[in-house]
């Protein structure tokens, strides 16, 4: 549990964006854009391509995570972990614990 609660941003690093950058890339995901962000994901450069990257992190994390062989929780928490409970598939109880940690 706790490599889940360390690693599950992991695929943050995929988009390259300083902390400074990331501020308006989480706006643009909170905002509704994510689906306008997601089209640029295959279509653009800069830095519109680096926010879809960032956006796109829990998928992102799980498939590095995965490939670096880590255990098949902190797999499920990287990719669900700004899904809706219901739509978790590691134990709520663990969820809850590992969303409180994080909350964001």
């Amino acid at each position: 549990m706790l490599a889940a609660a360390l690693l599950h941003d992991a695929g943050k690093l995929d988009s390259g964006l300083a902390t400074w950058a990331r501020v308006p890339a989480t706006v643009a995901g909170l905002v509704g854009r994510r689906r306008l962000v997601g089209r640029w994901n295959g279509r653009s450069s800069g830095f519109r391509r680096r926010v879809a990257l960032y956006l796109d992190h829990p998928a992102r994390g799980a498939a590095r995570l995965r490939a670096a062989g880590s255990d098949p929780l902190t797999v499920a928490w990287a990719a669900e972990h700004h899904l809706p409970e219901e739509r978790w598939s590691v134990p709520a109880a663990v969820g809850r614990v590992l969303h409180a940690a994080d909350d964001d």
